[in-house]
């Protein structure tokens, strides 16, 4: 499968044919789900302030970052589907059982014996995000990647970081943001900070309530519980919905485009 994207972002496209657009990994492998990942591969944020601001800006940011996100969901989904088979067959050779404790060492939780673990608590840890949510607050955290953050750190997200010379300083202010190596870096510290800081335990909730009623998981029904991602509250909801209905069906079709086959 080939990925397609528009000529004007021919540059980002070169950057990311190295990316596998589909992944699968055996439910019962006790292989990691980073072993989705290739380390030889690190991909640095382009300043895209050099694209026009516009449809220009917005198609080079939504092909950067729709890949990327897409090999996170799938490093999740297979992390999931190893924890739902092996509870069910509930035989922990070594390898199961060390996998089993670096995903719960991703996910903040302790599961040292795999009979005594919260698997419900894991689980709604343990799941994907909806694309369009990452992309809504990956725009309004980095003004469509052309904040500082985002172009000298691979920070999309506006992640805080707390001490005295972690990551970068903020001019003015004294506040410090993480830094990462890669674009890929920084989405998957995103995915970890939502599905594993307790801030967030609404919104895995609500993701395993929509998961249990077999309904859909959209942007749209997690945004509500954002409000502590910013000291913004209600107004910063608000601003993810807003960006959510004008972006939409750019996304859509940019997401589209990525799944078409080679002709």
């Amino acid at each position: 499968m080939t990925r397609t994207f528009d000529p004007r972002t021919l540059v980002l496209t070169l950057i990311l044919s190295a990316f596998p657009l589909q992944f699968s990994l055996a439910a019962d492998s006790e292989t990691s789900g980073e072993a989705l990942l290739d380390d030889s591969v690190v991909t640095s944020m382009p300043d895209l302030r050099e694209q026009r601001a516009g449809p220009d800006r917005k198609i080079a940011f939504f092909n950067l970052l729709i890949p990327i996100i897409e090999r996170q969901n799938a490093m999740v989904r297979a992390d999931r589907e190893f924890l739902l088979a092996a509870r069910e067959r509930n035989t922990w050779t070594r390898p199961a059982r060390e996998r089993l404790k670096r995903i719960c060492d991703d996910y903040r939780m302790n599961c040292a014996d795999p009979q005594r673990t919260d698997w419900d608590q894991l689980l709604s840890r343990v799941d994907t995000l909806p694309m369009q949510l990452v992309l809504v607050q990956a725009i309004e955290e980095s003004g469509w990647g052309t904040s500082r953050f985002a172009r000298e750190s691979n920070n999309l997200f506006g992640m805080r970081c707390f001490g005295t010379e972690c990551g970068v300083e903020q001019r003015g202010t004294g506040d410090r943001y993480q830094q990462f190596a890669s674009v890929e870096d920084g989405v998957h510290a995103y995915f970890l900070n939502l599905n594993g800081h307790k801030a967030y335990d609404n919104l895995r909730k609500q993701r395993a309530a929509l998961r249990g009623q077999g309904r859909e998981v959209t942007a749209e029904a997690l945004i509500a519980s954002l409000g502590r991602y910013s000291v913004r509250g209600t107004a910063y909801m608000d601003q993810l919905r807003l960006l959510l209905n004008i972006n939409t069906d750019m996304i859509e079709s940019l997401r589209g485009q990525v799944d078409e086959p080679a002709a």
